[in-house]
């Protein structure tokens, strides 16, 4: 058997197989949890970036986890419900899509690691220098904190992604919901070691 390139530029998403009597009741399902998913964040956001006296550490670290949930969820869940409607053969992504889609679902998954840790760094300091918070905790470091996590998180993906992205793919079909990095690095049939 030799090992062959195929670099297609069309993928083929394996997605969601629903028997045919309960696929428009899964679609409903999600696309309803979809909804709530942007109407409660939505509102968090709004209401955080609306209230000034939300304008404090925690909430704007919730702010950022409401933000980051939009994103991840926006880049999955629409992309999932199309191809629920469509049959699986027809079911074909770019591979530039499922590259974008892979990174920004795993930086979202980063994010919210980090932003986890600075909430617990700030509950941290109001419990153990509750005198010394507000000296600690001022908007600049708010916003050094947020930008590293954003960045942190951008700088580890891109590393992750651009040393799949590199590998020769010999296959087309991701087998998955959706387009992830270890997706990505099984379409290779290069040595991965």
């Amino acid at each position: 058997m030799e090992n062959y390139t195929y670099n297609s530029f069309t993928l083929q998403l394996e997605g969601l197989n629903v028997s045919e009597d309960y696929v428009y009741t899964v679609f409903l399902f999600i696309f309803f949890s979809y909804l709530f998913i942007i109407v409660v964040n939505g509102g968090i956001v709004v209401l955080v970036f609306l209230d000034k006296n939300l304008h404090q550490p925690m909430y704007l670290l919730f702010w950022n986890l409401s933000i980051n949930d939009i994103l991840g969820s926006s880049i999955i869940l629409p992309r999932l419900l199309v191809d629920m409607l469509h049959p699986p053969s027809e079911r074909l992504i770019s591979y530039y899509e499922c590259v974008i889609q892979a990174f920004i679902i795993h930086m979202c998954g980063t994010t919210v690691q980090t932003v986890l840790m600075i909430m617990a760094f700030d509950r941290y300091v109001a419990i153990c220098n509750p005198l010394r918070y507000a000296a600690i905790m001022t908007n600049k470091m708010l916003v050094k904190l947020t930008v590293s996590a954003w960045g942190v998180s951008f700088v580890l993906v891109g590393i992750m992604v651009s040393l799949t992205i590199r590998l020769n793919r010999c296959m087309t079909m991701i087998r998955g919901l959706y387009c992830s990095n270890a997706a990505l690095f099984k379409l290779s049939c290069e040595s991965v070691f």
